[in-house]
């Protein structure tokens, strides 16, 4: 009798601390607001062929005038006009100058305003709101090769 006892109070003594639980968060649940910026890594740049390429108008210019940089979700958008330049490339037979184009980064960064430019361009993709207030027609190639 003894024995039966011993066994029935070892075997609810496993029962009850076998099938304790510990809560897990799910992760299935979880939704990274910030995936994009966390994961922006270093890109290569393009090659002056590869961007040639990609572009649908290919520009090179010195009449260019920043017109504005605003800032969207912490990054710097640029917008130019540009007066007149030498048209490298194009799908079309010609281009109705002033033309205003939008960048992801700053044409004259490594450079000064009076130095020529070669500018490879397609139709604008994103910045709807921007496009529409500034009267943007073109966008730069991003990761072009910026000289």
């Amino acid at each position: 009798m003894k024995f039966l006892c011993l066994i029935s109070v070892a075997t609810a003594f496993i029962f009850i601390f076998s099938c304790e639980k510990k809560y897990e968060r799910p992760d299935h649940y979880s939704v990274d607001l910030f995936e994009n910026e966390r994961n922006e890594q270093k890109k290569r740049m393009l090659t002056a062929e590869e961007a040639l390429e990609k572009s649908i108008l290919v520009l090179k210019t010195d009449k260019t005038e920043l017109l504005g940089n605003p800032k969207i979700n912490n990054r710097s958008v640029f917008v130019y006009k540009i007066a007149d330049g030498e048209i490298l490339k194009s799908r079309n037979d010609s281009v109705d100058f002033p033309i205003r184009i939008i960048s992801d980064y700053d044409l004259f960064s490594k450079r000064k305003k009076e130095d020529s430019a070669t500018i490879y361009l397609v139709k604008p993709t994103s910045y709807k709101l921007l496009i529409k207030d500034f009267g943007v027609s073109y966008q730069t190639v991003p990761l072009a090769p910026n000289f």
